[in-house]
């Protein structure tokens, strides 16, 4: 338990724009989004995509809450609110399910 919550620690914009990348790409489909260590990676980057997809954050935590369960972490929702969604790179084939007001 104690290396999954450092590895926590280890995840980057980075991580979350290249995962963005592939989610955003719809060559890669079908997908299926998991997480090894629980449900808190997958959320956040879930969350980040919404925020791309220019969701408020009030509809955005309440999605992450839901799945997160009672152990939600203040930790990643912050991640999601600071997140910059001008650092996403949209394919030019995104899924059609992806809209994003220019």
């Amino acid at each position: 338990e104690e290396s999954a919550r450092s590895s926590w620690n280890s995840i980057s914009e980075e991580t979350v724009l290249k995962a963005l990348g592939i989610l955003l790409d719809s060559k890669n489909y079908p997908l299926h989004v998991m997480d090894h260590l629980g449900r808190h990676r997958s959320g956040t980057v879930l969350g980040c995509l919404r925020k791309a997809q220019q969701w408020s954050l009030t509809s955005i935590f309440d999605e992450y809450r839901r799945f997160a369960g009672n152990k939600v972490r203040q930790i990643n929702e912050q991640f999601i609110e600071l997140f910059d969604t001008d650092l996403v790179e949209v394919p030019p084939n995104p899924p059609k399910w992806f809209t994003r007001i220019m």
